[in-house]
């Protein structure tokens, strides 16, 4: 892997390398090329707290410059909390605080800025920021109710407190007019968020939709061959066993009573399969009238007997659909996946003994 990576490193150009290195520092480190939930908010909150750096650092420093020692103070805290909170978001990569980081002094430095006037009186025309932010970060319900404090905030600061507004000689009617704009972009952010929460939600809805589809039968409702093979891959233990099960004469189903008898044996044969597995066990449509089973916590002998128990509760049971009858059987493979046998070699396998058991008469249990 280091080796693959050293090489796909070597062959970037320096626009690439460039690039690269932007995305690893807004996504603190994270996998950037993995879109996911988490990934988006943690490069969204990066990107806001190294904003506030670069717009608060200068301006505190002006402000210091100026002689407006208590704005610069203020100015250049917050940059250093945005700061602090890049590098815990580096370390954690925890969101959620670290999106409280972002707001909180945000809401602040905003009430600040408006009561004082900031640099020239114009504190006040950052406000129009802090709605996207907020309904970003704490959704459409905390965010609208945070804004609702906000807003109150502003007009108890703009209305009833000696603020900057006779100080600079602006027009009554500024503050009202400020407060009117800010409500809108409130609205206009609202709607954007709404629509957005509503698209990412159908956006997942269908993402499910599509791995089910993608991993599931949709005929048995039971795993399909990618679906199996992924589980199986992905499973914790290292040793189990594989029952490849294949209909006996399914072909005769299909031409003696049609289709529509034979999905309804495939789906039946499922059923029975699923209600004999263990906590743990693994049952899948593997192709046409093939079924794949894997159970694990058990020994050979027991993975044999437990295949000799679905062959018999099969055989003994009576398939009705409408006004047919009927009995079918099935035969198994049985194998075994563990330290010295790969999952493919284990698959090929159950296979050869599942031929053996089609070779000898059927409705058999074979472990050679």
């Amino acid at each position: 892997m280091t080796k693959y990576s050293d090489k796909k490193n070597s062959d970037m150009t320096p626009k690439s390398k460039t690039k690269n290195a932007w995305f690893k520092f807004f996504y603190v480190g994270g996998t950037y090329d993995i879109f996911s939930e988490d990934n988006r908010r943690v490069f969204i909150i990066n990107l806001f707290a190294s904003v506030g750096v670069i717009f608060c650092l200068p301006l505190g420093i002006l402000s210091l410059i100026d002689g407006q020692v208590l704005l610069g103070a203020f100015l250049l805290f917050i940059a250093f909390l945005y700061a602090i909170n890049h590098v815990y978001l580096r370390y954690t990569h925890n969101h959620t605080l670290s999106g409280n980081f972002v707001i909180y002094p945000l809401y602040l430095l905003m009430i600040y800025l408006v009561y004082s006037g900031g640099v020239n009186g114009t504190g006040h025309v950052w406000i129009f920021c802090v709605p996207a932010v907020s309904l970003f970060l704490h959704g459409m319900k905390k965010g609208m109710i945070e804004l609702g404090v906000f807003t109150l905030a502003l007009v108890i600061i703009m209305f009833f407190a000696n603020n900057h507004f006779s100080e600079f000689g602006y027009d009554p009617t500024l503050k009202s007019r400020i407060l009117f704009a800010f409500l809108v972009v409130v609205f206009l952010s609202g709607i954007y968020e709404y629509s957005m929460s509503r698209f990412n939600q159908e956006l997942k809805e269908t993402t499910a939709k599509l791995k089910l589809v993608a991993y599931t039968d949709l005929l048995t409702s039971l795993l399909n061959r990618r679906g199996m093979l992924q589980r199986l891959e992905a499973s914790q233990y290292t040793s189990f066993h594989l029952l490849l099960a294949d209909v006996d004469f399914f072909k005769r189903i299909n031409d003696e009573y049609g289709h529509d008898v034979g999905d309804y044996a495939l789906t039946e044969l499922a059923k029975l399969i699923q209600s004999s597995l263990k906590e743990g066990d693994l049952a899948s449509r593997w192709g046409g009238e093939e079924f794949l089973i894997a159970t694990c916590n058990c020994s050979e002998h027991e993975a044999f007997e437990f295949a000799e128990s679905i062959r018999e509760r099969v055989a003994e049971h009576e398939f009705v659909y409408l006004d047919q009858r009927f009995h079918m059987t099935i035969s198994f493979g049985v194998a075994t996946m563990n330290e010295t046998t790969s999952l493919r070699e284990a698959i090929t396998l159950a296979d050869s003994h599942l031929y053996n058991a089609k070779r000898s008469g059927r409705n058999q249990t074979r472990i050679t």
